[in-house]
């Protein structure tokens, strides 16, 4: 297990040692280039999470909604919920449906 986390501390070593290479070969511009891209694509995702939590808070407070008995209706919307996150097809055949 040690000789493990040896070499996987290694590896990693190696790989922010090439980063940190490549990041310094760099011209400025490039850099700035690289930065920019970096911001906008964390921005992007940032903003896909905070749409993915407002979906999921509009589904739970739906199945909160339902009664205490109504557990087939409960399971359309999680059946709704995971069409959603996962495509139709995706979570018709994690259902078992063709």
């Amino acid at each position: 297990m040690a000789n493990s986390k040896l070499l996987g501390g290694a590896i990693l070593g190696a790989a922010v040692t090439l980063a940190l290479y490549k990041l310094y070969s760099m011209t400025e511009d490039e850099r700035a280039e690289l930065v920019d891209h970096i911001k906008e694509t964390t921005s992007g995702l940032l903003d896909d999470a905070e749409k993915t939590i407002e979906k999921i808070e509009s589904y739970m407070s739906e199945i909160k909604d339902k009664g205490e008995g109504e557990w087939i209706d409960k399971m359309h919307v999680v059946k709704r919920m995971l069409g959603d996150f996962y495509g139709r097809e995706a979570s018709n055949k994690s259902l078992g449906y063709k």
